[in-house]
């Protein structure tokens, strides 16, 4: 099967023949293809080849090929009784500021109170 691009007529646009068009579309339709490389391998513009696949989906090239991969399914039995989703408490947000001098402690969140207690003792000394 030749897949390559008709020659061009020098200052015209190409007619590009609808088997020819459906060939490069249905190679941009295969797992992992690149529809920018398989328009440079078939010299032609990907923003046409774009436009193909559109045409294609609408069938102007013919019917569509519907070549499914079917992936592997388990259904399993669902539980009966779900268990209880346990909602985490809301924390309380507070910041707390120390200014002295030039200096600025900034604690954000919920500190530990001894934290905070030890961390002012030894700034106001």
């Amino acid at each position: 099967m030749d897949t390559t691009a008709p020659a061009r007529r020098t200052g015209r646009r190409p007619n590009f023949p609808s088997e020819f068009k459906r060939q490069v579309v249905e190679a941009t339709l295969q797992p992992g293809a690149s529809v920018s490389l398989i328009a440079r391998e078939h010299d032609v513009n990907a923003n046409l080849v774009f436009r193909w696949r559109h045409q294609y989906q609408e069938g102007l090239f013919g019917p569509v090929s519907q070549s499914a991969t079917f992936l592997p399914v388990q259904v399993i039995e669902a539980p009966t009784v779900l268990p209880q989703v346990v909602q985490p408490q809301l924390e309380s947000h507070s910041e707390i500021v120390v200014e002295m001098g030039k200096a600025t402690l900034r604690i954000t969140g919920t500190p530990d109170p001894q934290m905070v207690q030890l961390v002012l003792q030894q700034l106001l000394r």
